[in-house]
């Protein structure tokens, strides 16, 4: 029993931990993240990247990126659970598992409206740069002390989308599923520029 319970408990705290090291603090007031300045007179926000410039205030559901089939070749998951994390607008999907040996993994997405992939935290692996269907991006593993990946994608210049996987048997076995998962599933969904 004991161990049952450290195998669906782990990846939960574990989660909150990946999730709480993407997100950073800043002092000082909150203001609008895209107010427009003196020198833009009203013209329409454009960007050099291949990410455009729109940001995540278009994806209104991140289930939308994410679907249970997406993930049927990795195995059978429990129906997507959403809610808000970290300042993050979250859909996760836990494995469903057999036995108490098993890994259980929990493969999700976060919605970042007012955080770019440069600000992307070291969750105990370093972070590495990373190539996502020609969408430069961030990947934060958790190294040895946890079994877990984050792979951050940008949307526009401020804003972006982490996929994450939890309770993998190592850390590079969670960032090779969510590298794998961004580039066919997440990835070509989300707003171009």
């Amino acid at each position: 029993m004991t161990k049952l319970l450290t195998r669906v408990v782990l990846p939960l705290l574990a989660g909150g931990a990946l999730l709480a090291g993407c997100t950073s603090t800043q002092g000082g007031t909150a203001s609008p993240a895209q107010s427009p300045s003196a020198t833009e007179s009203g013209s329409p926000e454009t960007s050099s990247s291949s990410t455009g410039g729109s940001g995540t205030q278009s994806i209104t559901d991140p289930c939308s990126l994410l679907e249970m089939s997406d993930l049927s070749s990795y195995g059978e998951f429990l129906e997507p659970r959403k809610q808000t994390l970290g300042g993050a607008r979250s859909c996760s999907y836990q494995q469903k598992i057999a036995s108490a040996s098993d890994d259980q993994k929990v493969i999700g997405v976060n919605v970042r409206d007012a955080a770019s992939v440069d600000q992307t935290n070291d969750t105990g692996g370093g972070v590495v740069d990373r190539d996502i269907n020609g969408r430069k991006a961030k990947e934060a593993s958790g190294g040895s002390a946890v079994a877990g990946c984050t792979l951050a994608l940008p949307v526009g210049d401020s804003s972006r989308v982490d996929v994450s996987v939890l309770g993998a048997h190592s850390a590079d076995e969670a960032c090779q599923l969510a590298e794998a998962v961004a580039k066919t599933a997440v990835e070509p969904r989300l707003p171009k520029g």
